[in-house]
């Protein structure tokens, strides 16, 4: 995929037929409201095991303003081009719905979302779904790998992965907080190389239509009251006010960061300066076969992402920090020299994961790049309150690997096909650490004047 990413807010696929019903995937509407929250009450036994904790209950959390907000949010996602979210119509009705969320034109990637409603659950309904979007994404949209995090306890959906052509490559630990508690989660992934000849959604049908001996059937049911328009309207007018707020998050001075390490009085991690372009530049270009995303980039396009002008554009664009497009990016100074960099980025929707990438100058200063390592997962989790960080790390870099093990992260599984920090897409294997209680806690912050 480029850089570019087309708005997909309205995108609808099929029609495509199952059992002589018809199934159609499109934009979720204000007015689906009545039916959202009737299944989704109806349904609370067999979705909130799986789905995202919440101080508010059930029926808190499927009231006209969360609805109003989440229709908000898949707008303004969709037409950036970083989600397509759709509600799948089984019969003309509201049936459940299927995303594809961070999108990522630079990776070729995306996580793709599912729930059904459990009156037409098992009949391939889903699984059809599924198919519609998986054409959508390896066609037009042009992705090169998707993933799906399943709990192990959610058994039909690990099934209907497995016949999708997912496979599973990890168990990430505490992945995420669902049923009032960090839970494991095993990462099923599925790439390009799956496709069938004839694309999943004509496979899907070919196998399961006809299958039963008679067509599900979509009930009518008392819809509810629509959501009042003064409900519709204070929910709209918050979202955008505080999305007035969050544009205004990169004019924001940051606050300064500074981690230091007794035992490597050398070594410092702090904000990035303005005055750092030609030993940033200079340490990049040492260590362009660490950083590079392969052999196909020329000499001249590598200096040409080392600009000055790239430079300040990096540093705009990184000013709200871990919230920012790049991440948190802090320098790692040796004896006042620019060594390398810590990055924490991709923090999750919830604020509470993200993935770290560490480099350094010198291949072989594995203690420099250990002690930076432990300062950047102390600070993210003692200072930042994340509850998981993980980093993907190429199979051939075994100096990665050890350090990782050295600060307790755990190697949870191998992901295939996955572009890393670096740009490069290969094999990588997957490591996390997800408490603070086996960092060591090393790290001291304090905020010196950054120039």
């Amino acid at each position: 995929m480029t850089d570019h990413s087309p708005s997909l807010s309205d995108i609808r696929l099929g029609p495509a037929t199952l059992h002589g019903v018809i199934v159609v995937l499109r934009p979720p509407r204000i007015a689906d409201y009545a039916q959202w929250r009737r299944i989704r009450l109806r349904d609370q036994r067999t979705i909130e095991p799986f789905w995202t904790s919440s101080p508010l209950d059930w029926a808190a959390r499927h009231s006209g303003k969360q609805w109003v907000r989440e229709c908000l949010v898949v707008r303004t996602q969709a037409r950036a081009g970083r989600r397509l979210s759709t509600v799948i119509e089984v019969a003309g009705r509201f049936a459940g719905q299927i995303e594809l969320v961070s999108i990522a034109p630079e990776t070729g990637s995306a996580e793709l979302g599912l729930w059904v409603d459990a009156d037409v659950a098992r009949h391939g309904f889903g699984g059809l779904a599924a198919s519609l979007i998986l054409d959508f994404a390896f066609g037009a949209a042009g992705l090169q790998r998707l993933t799906a995090p399943i709990s192990p306890a959610n058994i039909a959906t690990s099934r209907g992965a497995a016949l999708m052509g997912f496979r599973r490559e990890a168990m990430m630990t505490r992945y995420f907080d669902v049923g009032s508690a960090r839970r494991d989660h095993e990462l099923w992934a599925i790439t390009r190389e799956a496709v069938p000849p004839n694309g999943f959604t004509a496979r899907w049908i070919t196998r399961y239509d006809g299958q039963l001996s008679a067509a599900p059937t979509t009930p009518s049911a008392p819809e509810g009251a629509p959501i009042p328009a003064t409900t519709v309207l204070v929910a709209t007018a918050r979202y955008y006010a505080g999305r007035v707020l969050h544009m205004l998050d990169p004019l924001r001075t940051p606050k300064p960061i500074r981690l230091t390490d007794a035992e490597h009085p050398a070594l410092v991690l702090r904000s990035r300066r303005r005055g750092d372009w030609a030993q940033w530049c200079a340490a990049r270009m040492h260590s362009r076969g660490r950083l590079d995303p392969g052999p196909g980039e020329s000499e001249a396009a590598w200096a040409a992402r080392h600009s000055r002008s790239r430079w300040w554009r990096e540093l705009l664009r990184a000013r709200a920090g871990l919230h920012s497009p790049t991440g948190l990016v802090l320098a790692i100074e040796v004896d006042g020299a620019y060594f390398g960099e810590g990055r924490l980025f991709d923090l999750d929707m919830f604020d509470r994961n993200a993935k770290m990438f560490v480099w350094t100058d010198t291949a072989g200063a594995e203690q420099i790049r250990l002690a930076a390592t432990q300062l950047l997962l102390d600070y993210a989790f003692a200072e930042l309150g994340l509850c998981r960080v993980e980093t993907a790390i190429e199979l051939d870099d075994l100096g990665a690997a050890e350090v990782a093990a050295r600060v307790g992260m755990i190697r949870e599984g191998r992901m295939h096909s996955y572009v890393g920090a670096t740009g490069r897409r290969a094999d990588h294997d997957l490591w996390a650490v997800t408490t603070q209680a086996d960092q060591s806690s090393r790290g001291q912050v304090s905020e010196p004047d950054v120039q």
